[in-house]
């Protein structure tokens, strides 16, 4: 029987589940190994009120709208909500008022922002405690106030290390997928110093976007491939295509 290529999924679950049926409904095999963890935060009572006030609201990962509390999801009620792609928009509440993708990645949702809500508006931007930067700024430059809630963190799985480099050591994938830079920094930081050069320039690297792909700038790979859109079937679409002679 001939062996199909295994390609590491690094990303949290839920997500890491749903990338891994996609490889497998391809023909590849995936080994699901999640980086890191996604954690709720609390939401102060005065930020609740803050986001209420708020003319319009801004999501780019559905975990930050799974991870917000009963009262903040409340509080978007009958707001619009600008989404940067359709798998968040799916998490929105459906309380909510219209829902607008962009369908792309930070700056295309900055530009949504800009084409359907006027300037001097106050944005809600549910996010992440790990992120760029990108939006907010974008927002401001554009003339909006956007109001940030951090509703989620992410934190490095225990024991990852060692995992990783058993498995690097042991049954090397011909694939590893990241979804985002702290996935990507996270494995630099475990294989360094791991005498892995030989092990590591057999392997493709598929990342999420060429944001991601700088991170990996030092890797020693044959190839480091960045999705031509931010987005889990652009990237898997990606993997099948290279992997598909394998």
């Amino acid at each position: 029987m001939t062996r199909r290529p295994r390609v590491l999924v690094t990303r949290p679950e839920p997500g890491a589940s749903r990338t891994a049926a996609a490889l497998a409904g391809a023909g590849l095999d995936p080994v699901v190994m999640p980086f890191t963890r996604t954690v709720g935060l609390s939401v102060p009572a005065d930020r609740i009120a803050a986001a209420g006030a708020c003319d319009a609201v801004v999501v780019t990962s559905a975990k930050a709208l799974t991870h917000a509390p009963a009262a903040l999801r409340a509080a978007l009620a009958g707001k619009p909500v600008f989404t940067v792609g359709d798998a968040t928009a799916a998490a929105v509440p459906d309380d909510a008022g219209t829902v607008m993708s962009a369908d792309g990645d930070a700056l295309a949702l900055a530009d949504l922002v800009a084409s359907e809500l006027p300037k001097g508006r106050s944005v809600l931007y549910l996010c992440g405690r790990v992120r760029t930067g990108t939006l907010e700024d974008a927002l401001s430059d554009a003339g909006y106030a956007p109001v940030l809630i951090e509703t989620y963190d992410v934190e490095k799985v225990s024991h990852l290390t060692d995992t990783l480099i058993e498995c690097l050591r042991e049954a090397p994938p011909d694939a590893i997928m990241f979804h985002s830079g702290v996935s990507a920094g996270l494995f630099l930081e475990a294989v360094a110093d791991q005498d892995l050069n030989e092990v590591l320039d057999k392997i493709d690297f598929f990342v999420i976007s060429e944001r991601v792909a700088r991170r990996l700038e030092t890797m020693p790979s044959r190839s480091v491939t960045a999705s031509p859109e931010p987005r889990d079937d652009a990237l898997v679409a990606c993997v099948r295509r290279a992997m598909a002679g394998r």
